[in-house]
């Protein structure tokens, strides 16, 4: 190959290396989303057990509420949360819940909580459970509707 040839590729190579770069930017300033497998069925799993024991009085069985306590699954849940980070949703529920004694669970469990509402969303499960770090629960993590 000559070296004008070599040199006129160049700038071509260049634009489309630039151009997946943007691209690549562009999908991790968006963020992950529910929908990219942020929990394990494990851990959803710890979340239900601890669910029976804590929230099951207000929120119900089908984690559908009451007069007092919000749906935790279906449009209610993705009206209030949609288009928000998990970690606000985490730091939401340490904070106030349960009402009797609010942040009194373990960080860990109340991260295992946010999955088994995942879950129950039918979000779709991972290979990684969701950390109770804070860098995962403001890694921009965000709740969408399907679609």
């Amino acid at each position: 190959m000559t070296r004008r040839l070599v040199y006129g590729l160049l700038p071509a190579a260049f634009g489309v290396l630039l151009t997946a770069a943007v691209a690549a930017n562009a999908r991790e300033a968006q963020g992950r989303t529910v929908w990219d497998g942020i929990y394990t069925d494990a851990q959803a799993e710890r979340g239900g057990a601890s669910y029976k024991q804590s929230c099951i009085g207000c929120h119900r069985e089908d984690l559908r509420g009451d007069n007092t306590a919000p749906s935790l699954v279906g449009e209610s849940f993705t009206f209030l949360w949609g288009d928000m980070e998990v970690g606000e949703l985490s730091a939401r529920i340490q904070k106030v819940m349960p009402p009797d004694r609010p942040g009194s669970l373990p960080v860990q469990t109340y991260i295992d909580l946010v999955a088994f509402i995942l879950q129950k969303n039918a979000f779709p499960a991972g290979n990684q459970e969701l950390g109770a770090s804070s860098d995962a629960l403001h890694a921009r993590i965000t709740v969408t509707r399907p679609g």
